[in-house]
Formats: C-alpha cells, sequence, structure tokens
C-alpha cells in the first residue's frame, strides 16, 4: 500500500489548507488578545474606590499629601454632617413634641373657647330676659303710679267735696262728676 494508491493534494488544495491554517491561527490570536483585553478591564474594574480616587487625585493634583488632605477633609466633613444631621434629628423630636403639645393646648383652648361662648350665650339670654322682666315691672309701676295719681285726685276731689258738705251741713248737693 504505500503511495501508489494515494498520489497526494494537488497544490491548490495544499494552498487552500496552508490559508485555512493561517485564517484559524489568526482568529485564535485575535480571540487570545480580546481575552486578555477583557482580562484587563475586569481587573480595573475590580479595583477599590480608594485606588481609584488616588489614581484621578493623582491625575488632578499630582501629590499623594494633597490627596490625603482632601481625604482628611472629606472624612471631617462628614463626621460634622452626621453631627449636624444627628442635631435635627433630636430637633425634629423635639419639634413634634412641641407641635403635639400646642395641638393639645390648641384643643383644650378650643373647648375653653366653646364653653366660654356658651355661658356668654347664656348669661345674655338671662339679661334679655332680666331686662324684659324690668321692662314689664317698669311698665306695671307706671300703671301703679298714673292708679296713684287717679286715686290721690279722686281723693283730692272727694276730701273737697267733703269740705265743702261740712260747711254745710244741712244742705245736700250733689257729687261732682
Amino acid at each position: 500500500m504505500g503511495n501508489e494508491s494515494v498520489k497526494g493534494l494537488s497544490v491548490n488544495a495544499k494552498t487552500l489548507i496552508l490559508i485555512l491554517l493561517f485564517v484559524n491561527v489568526g482568529f485564535a490570536t485575535k480571540m487570545i488578545n480580546k481575552y486578555y483585553a477583557m482580562k484587563e478591564s475586569g481587573y480595573i474594574r475590580e479595583k477599590t474606590f480608594h485606588d481609584q480616587l488616588q489614581q484621578r487625585v493623582m491625575k488632578s493634583f499630582g501629590s499623594m499629601e494633597e490627596m490625603n488632605k482632601m481625604i482628611a477633609d472629606i472624612t471631617r466633613q462628614k463626621e460634622e454632617a452626621e453631627k449636624v444631621a444627628g442635631s435635627v434629628r433630636e430637633q425634629d423630636e423635639q419639634l413634634k413634641l412641641v407641635n403635639k403639645n400646642l395641638g393639645d393646648a390648641k384643643a383644650k383652648l378650643e373647648e375653653e373657647k366653646a364653653r366660654l361662648q356658651k355661658e356668654i350665650w347664656e348669661l345674655e339670654d338671662s339679661l334679655s330676659k332680666a331686662k324684659k322682666v324690668m321692662s314689664d315691672k317698669d311698665y306695671t309701676i307706671k300703671e301703679l303710679m298714673n292708679s296713684l295719681e287717679t286715686a290721690e285726685k279722686e281723693r283730692d276731689a272727694l276730701r273737697k267735696q267733703l269740705e265743702e258738705q261740712t260747711k254745710t251741713p244741712g244742705a245736700w248737693s250733689l257729687p261732682h262728676q
């Protein structure tokens, strides 16, 4: 069996195989390079915040001392902000308590106002009734005074008549009407 049964591949087939081999090697190289680029970008994404901040600061300022000063300032400002937030929370709680107390006091004052208004209305009613009673009594007193004046006039008239009769004892006189 040897070379006799297989004569070999033609030059065109050998060239085609060689071209396909180079294409496969090129594709494999491209994929390997792509893998390493993705690996490097993944590594960059996994860096800590501190490292990224340090790189940005180094690009911006160019020294570690300035970056450390900036980090210290940011940390101090954060602590101050937390203190302010704590005091604001305390003031908020105090204001809520004061608002609740004011609401309770307002409700009590509204109740007191309603009670006092009711008393005022009752006093006004009793005053108007007293005025009516007083005006009725004034009217009654005027009528009594008029009756008294009439009675005094009649009494004076009867006295005069009586005096006249006593002056003339035997004479009959008719009462004046």
